[in-house]
């Protein structure tokens, strides 16, 4: 009789085991698919006309955007801090992104200090 509980015990364990293996594995796949999202490309004008696609992904906890002018090398802006109404500002070397009517427009500003107002 002591061998039966043992071994009922024990097959208890391996089973309790394995399911908390599943359930990590199934978190970590939720991290991992929350850590690769992606917008779908907005395309913008400029009162002259120009277009921009504009990209909004996440980097691991913070959130960037993909610019790329017509013609131009697509260039990878990262968020580094907000404007007066909360919305992020997004930089790199050569330009700036700030957004503007919730995510459906904004300005970019080159490091020669040209703003270009898109919607």
């Amino acid at each position: 009789m002591k061998n039966i509980l043992v071994a009922g015990f024990a097959l208890f364990l391996m089973n309790s085991c394995t399911k908390t293996e599943t359930n990590s594995a199934s978190t970590e796949n939720e991290k991992s698919a929350e850590i690769g999202l992606v917008q779908k490309p907005l395309t913008l004008k400029s009162a002259t006309g120009e277009e921009i696609s504009v990209t909004y992904f996440s980097e691991g906890d913070a959130v960037a955007v993909k610019i790329q002018k017509a013609g131009e090398e697509e260039q990878k802006l990262s968020a580094k801090t907000v404007n007066p109404s909360g919305n992020p500002i997004f930089t790199n070397e050569e330009f700036m992104w700030e957004l503007t009517q919730e995510g459906q427009a904004g300005k970019l500003s080159d490091k020669d200090g040209n703003v270009t107002e898109y919607n």
